[in-house]
């Protein structure tokens, strides 16, 4: 009786040591939800689809990153990717430390010898390099469009970013912290009704008047903010305003930045423009300049941007 017992237990050992074993040594699989892109790590080779629609495969993990756009430059350094990008565009400018990096061209004229030269293993672009990128997958370089359209799809690109270059639990990270400081902002203006809610104008270049319409980030804002964008019926991103239909539609807020220069223009100038001393905006003071990176580049600081937009339509929520 004894040995049979034990004869058992030996049986019961082994068959539970080989489970183990086997259980150890399985092959970390993908695990992937109803979308095709939403997996729970980043293993390669990996196929992701990129914001145009692009089905893409990326053999290994990154090593050498060239990018095509200084919103995607900004957030590979937010993901910690700095070491492994090794070209950029002229007009990556954030952080500072990308100054240091390779140059490859402007948004209309990447140097594609220059960027064969660099040996990338991967590329991040937009739609419009659709041409030059198709040139250089037959090289065999993927490349990963990112072209978000608001702020939940730059959310996005910053967790496809993270995906294609196995930061994919950095970059869920992020969006976390990202989506609770939106979600603080929403709540605190949920309940100002709409009638409210100012008539808020962005102006981004001044002769003649260019304004941000729908489909836009900063529209997005702006409505996230708790206000109302007076050209959100313009039917285009960035209709031409007159003066005269700035007049009509009387803002309560006028918010503008020019493409990172004053544009000549300063928060005086702007109140002493003639015939505008019966606009709200100009009658209360309310006028206000902002870094056009917070509000016009798709990147984590587009929060930043809702959060300076938020104080300057409702400062009242801050006075305690």
């Amino acid at each position: 009786m004894y040995s049979k017992t034990k004869a058992i237990c030996l049986i019961l050992i082994i068959f539970l040591t080989v489970v183990f074993t086997i259980g150890c040594n399985k092959a970390p699989e993908i695990t992937e939800s109803k979308e095709k892109n939403n997996v729970s790590e980043s293993y390669f080779p990996l196929t992701l689809t990129d914001q145009i629609g692009r089905e893409v495969t990326i053999e290994t993990q990154p090593e050498r990153i060239i990018s095509l756009s200084p919103a995607n430059t900004e957030i590979l350094y937010a993901l910690g990717l700095e070491d492994k990008i090794v070209g950029v565009t002229d007009y990556c400018d954030y952080p500072e430390a990308v100054t240091t990096k390779e140059k490859i061209g402007g948004y209309e004229d990447p140097n594609i010898e220059k960027i064969i030269s660099l040996k990338p293993d991967l590329i991040f672009s937009t739609g419009i390099y659709l041409k030059p990128v198709e040139e250089l997958e037959k090289l065999g370089v993927p490349s990963v469009a990112i072209e978000p359209g608001d702020i939940d799809e730059m959310l996005d690109s910053i967790e496809l970013i993270g995906k294609a270059t196995g930061r994919y639990e950095e970059a869920r990270a992020m969006v976390g912290d990202l989506r609770e400081r939106i979600k603080k902002i929403e709540d605190m203006v949920a309940d100002i009704p709409s009638d409210n809610r100012p008539k808020v104008l962005y102006e981004l270049w001044h002769t003649p008047i260019f304004v941000a319409g729908p489909g836009t980030y900063v529209d997005d804002i702006i409505q996230r903010a708790g206000g109302e964008n007076i050209a959100k019926d313009s039917g285009k991103e960035y209709p031409e305003y007159s003066q005269e239909m700035i007049v009509a539609k009387n803002p309560d807020i006028i918010v503008f930045s020019y493409h990172g220069t004053d544009g000549g223009e300063t928060v005086e100038s702007i109140m002493k423009r003639p015939g505008w001393d019966s606009i709200n905006a100009v009658k209360n003071k309310r006028v206000y300049y902002i870094d056009e990176n917070l509000v016009q580049r798709a990147t984590p600081r587009l929060i930043d941007g809702l959060e300076e937009f938020v104080k300057i339509i409702h400062p009242d929520l801050f006075k305690d």
